[in-house]
């Protein structure tokens, strides 16, 4: 595909998605929840997050999907593309551990909005502080892994263009 209409708007859009998640992440991670806890009484704080997430959680899956399908053929059209596993040049290997990074990314979005939000949430209702604190510091830790990854993937991304 020679076309640079087509590889700038894919990419556009590719860099759109990862830009609104990872965007989205640090914003919440450093501003949005240090802030709302700081002002807000823990309920309010609660309800706060939930709202949030809730049209936060559509951007993230939307990302996700839009990150695949524009990142297929962007990869397929690179001058070092050559198969979907190969090792015989540093592109393919950063690419690789890229998409290794994108997988855990996906794994830990569905693992903090399907699993980790809803039972700290459920704690936090029934009135079991110590339960709802034990949740609210795993979805803590696996956020800021998430941002981690996030960082370690925008660093590959970049090598990538420059090999």
């Amino acid at each position: 595909m020679d076309n640079l209409f087509v590889k700038t708007l894919l990419d556009s859009i590719h860099v759109l998605a990862t830009v609104l998640w990872f965007g989205g992440m640090f914003i919440n991670f450093i501003v949005i929840r240090p802030s709302a806890a700081k002002t807000l009484n823990p309920e309010m704080t609660g309800k706060f997050q939930k709202a949030l997430m809730s049209r936060f959680r559509i951007i993230v899956y939307v990302s996700i999907v839009v990150l695949g399908i524009t990142g297929i053929p962007m990869k397929i059209v690179s001058e070092h593309y050559v198969g979907i596993v190969n090792f015989d040049h540093i592109w393919g290997v950063i690419s690789f551990i890229k998409h290794l990074l994108y997988g855990l990314l996906v794994v830990l979005a569905v693992l903090n909005f399907e699993v980790l939000s809803p039972r700290m949430a459920k704690a936090a209702k029934s009135g079991n502080t110590a339960e709802a604190s034990v949740w609210k510091k795993r979805l803590a830790i696996s956020g800021l892994l998430a941002i981690t990854t996030a960082i370690a993937t925008l660093i590959l991304s970049s090598m990538m263009r420059y090999l």
